[in-house]
């Protein structure tokens, strides 16, 4: 069945549950003598016709319509409530992991770019001091390499040098998640153009003897975390971007909106690193109480956490059926798993009801959960042996 008739045969029962799910919404009390069964029997289907449409006719837009309806009718059978709390956890524990996972190409690309960057243009500058001349003058090198660079970190109270470069950092995100959306190539500018400054640095110090006990010590503890979030907001604009050259199977429209929506998860998650770089550059980077060692410890411990945060649990995450779309944040959405079929009601262990099967009218229980209480306590109402 191509996807056309399949909307036309199922769309009238599934504008049925969908207006049977916003009666129940109240607890059941919105549902005639006979619905509630109704109700379950049409979210049993619904769900079918929601991993048909993921695994035969996989159009973005009639999955994202039919999650939006069995989310509704789970949440109502299952008398699911989510809390403000919920909605946190959803979006740090699958939401954000699994826009990042879906983001791995063009963050593998958008690192290449930044990091490869600074590698090639700090070993220029290493194998060739000279060069340096042509871009800093000898006089401000070395009251950057023997003062300035340090004293930027411990010059200003803590909290309010916190304040400043997590504000900063922020604005160089959008910068490169706003400019790799149009198109692409603009946002690997940004991203070329900060990879080479800090290859920049970093050849400067190595050319005085001070890379190790100077640019490793004061820039690790923050900015190992700091840069990588950077290139997670490149990659979530080249992901946009790109829509644009390849949207798929989806219009170019149904592309950038997709994106758009996964995209925006993946910057506003990027700002909790940022938050975290900034209170490690606020109070870390530049502590006097602490020694090199511990500093840089940090550091590595920071970005390993993040990274297994968002790339590990955000494998697991695609797994579960998260997309990492901002709709996933609506209280009734559920992922589907593609293979796997629809949830069973509670019931007796090894007992599935038959989705067909009629069941009593329990609308009188005063709620849909109710429903499915009753029908686990009377097994005999299952299907037949």
């Amino acid at each position: 069945m191509d996807i056309d008739r399949f909307i036309a045969v199922h769309e009238a029962e599934w504008a049925r549950l969908a207006d049977l799910a916003r009666r129940a919404g109240s607890g059941g009390k919105g549902l005639e003598h006979g619905e509630v069964d109704e109700l379950v029997r049409r979210y049993q289907r619904v769900s079918l016709h929601l991993s048909q449409a993921r695994t035969v006719h996989q159009d973005p837009g009639l999955v994202r319509r039919l999650s939006e309806v069995v989310g509704a009718a789970h949440a109502a059978v299952h008398g699911v409530r989510v809390s403000r709390f919920s909605t946190v956890k959803r979006f740090l524990w699958s939401t954000f992991p699994a826009a990042v996972w879906t983001c791995r190409r063009q963050l593998l690309a958008s690192a290449l770019v930044f990091f490869g960057t600074a590698v090639v243009v700090g070993l220029i500058f290493w194998q060739a001091p000279n060069r340096i001349d042509l871009v800093m003058p000898r006089s401000t090198q070395k009251a950057y390499v023997e003062k300035d660079f340090v004293t930027y970190y411990s010059e200003n109270p803590s909290a309010v040098f916190f304040s400043e470069v997590t504000t900063n950092n922020i604005q160089v995100a959008i910068l490169a998640f706003g400019l790799g959306a149009v198109l692409v190539v603009p946002g690997v500018i940004v991203l070329f153009e900060n990879g080479a400054y800090l290859g920049l640095v970093a050849g400067l110090f190595a050319t005085r003897g001070r890379f190790w006990n100077t640019f490793v010590v004061y820039i690790a503890p923050h900015g190992l975390l700091e840069l990588t979030a950077i290139t997670f907001a490149g990659a979530a604009g080249m992901r946009v971007g790109w829509a644009v050259f390849a949207p798929g199977d989806r219009t170019r429209a149904e592309a950038l909106g997709d994106e758009g929506r996964r995209s925006v998860t993946v910057v506003l998650g990027t700002a909790l690193g940022f938050l975290g770089a900034g209170l490690i550059e606020g109070f870390v980077t530049g502590s006097p109480a602490l020694p090199a060692g511990v500093k840089v410890a940090v550091g590595v411990l920071a970005v390993a956490a993040f990274l297994l945060w968002t790339l590990g649990r955000g494998r697991a995450a695609a797994a579960e059926g998260w997309t990492g779309s901002l709709e996933e944040l609506r209280p009734s959405y559920i992922p589907v798993d593609p293979l796997a079929p629809p949830a069973p009601l509670p019931g007796p262990v090894g007992w599935v009801p038959d989705p067909l099967a009629p069941r009593a009218a329990l609308a009188a229980a005063g709620s849909v959960t109710a429903a499915a209480s009753a029908a686990a306590a009377a097994p005999a109402a299952g299907p037949e042996a």
